[in-house]
């Protein structure tokens, strides 16, 4: 037991040592990436702002919305719900364009993770090169992790049932928060351990799409077979979550009580958002790039045979 718990610690060591490595050698993808993103979110928010002003330029309540009175933004809802209805049309076309875009992005990254290509030129190239290669296996693979996408939401629902009852009766916010929270937690393990079964999945279709062309069903059933019997996987991937709601928390805790008002003080918030969602991007890839160190050392699928037609 010593033994193998001392070989565990080194390979968990192993695992968190490739992320720092990996950022620093590859910052300027990082970034890239980063700005992809961000140009995103940027249109998302300029057309969201052209739709709020047209509805509540005209009307001080808003102001008072904006500012947190409560009773404010639920008149504004009630009196613009066409507008709201307008805006969560902006933020789910955002959210499938980021979706599609998503799946090159990851197929870019891991494939320059794995490859390890040197300087600028070839960096690009093997993003490209990867993130194309592996774009439509990463579709199907998405239609894979449906059924485990169902699981999750069918034990919340369940879950969520059987703390209704004190949810809706609750007087303070610890008697609110509390049975929410313990009713969230199973979904959010059965979401950790499909994200983490969806990440190796990618990284077995990432480095034998040329040689083995494996399909998208048995790269995420052998991916779930992998992280079942190695909960490193798991307790890894759980570090980096843990990361990226730290940084979050300390965000949130630093700008608690911090207006932020005119021009420069939406300047200054959203320099600070953005600085923020770099590091956890860059958490991100850093949890990533050891998700590949360990996918390396992992069987090759099976070869597929694919049938030719006889001739006439």
């Amino acid at each position: 037991m010593a033994k193998v718990a001392k070989r565990r610690r080194g390979v968990l060591r192993t695992l968190l040592g490739a992320g720092p490595r990996a950022v620093s050698r590859y910052t300027g993808t990082l970034l890239a990436v980063f700005m992809v993103q961000t140009l995103v979110a940027l249109a998302c928010m300029f057309a969201i702002s052209v739709v709020l002003s047209n509805a509540f330029s005209h009307l001080p309540l808003f102001d008072d919305a904006v500012d947190g009175d409560l009773v404010a933004l639920v008149t504004c809802v009630r009196w613009a719900k066409q507008s709201f209805f307008a805006v969560g049309g902006i933020v789910l076309g955002a959210l499938m364009f980021w979706q599609l875009a998503a799946w090159f992005l990851a197929g870019g990254l891991y494939g320059v993770l794995a490859k390890r290509p040197e300087g600028r030129g070839e960096t690009a190239r093997a993003f490209g090169a990867s993130g194309a290669a592996t774009y439509l296996a990463y579709a199907r693979l998405a239609l894979c992790s449906i059924p485990g996408w169902i699981l999750v939401l069918f034990v919340l629902a369940l879950c969520l049932n059987l703390v209704g009852k004190s949810m809706i009766y609750a007087l303070t916010v610890p008697q609110l928060i509390v049975p929410l929270a313990i009713a969230i937690l199973p979904a959010l393990l059965l979401v950790h351990l499909f994200w983490t079964v969806i990440d190796y999945a990618r990284i077995e279709l990432t480095l034998h799409h040329h040689d083995r062309n494996p399909s998208a069903l048995g790269a995420y059933l052998r991916a779930l077979g992998f992280v079942a019997s190695q909960p490193i996987t798991l307790l890894h991937g759980a570090i980096g979550w843990l990361l990226f709601l730290a940084v979050t928390v300390a965000y949130a805790y630093l700008a608690a009580g911090h207006a932020m008002y005119g021009t420069l003080g939406a300047v200054t918030l959203f320099v600070a958002r953005q600085g923020i969602g770099l590091l956890r991007m860059a958490i991100r890839l850093g949890i990533l790039a050891g998700q590949v160190e360990l996918g390396t050392t992992r069987d090759p699928p099976p070869r597929r045979v694919e049938s030719k037609p006889e001739a006439a």
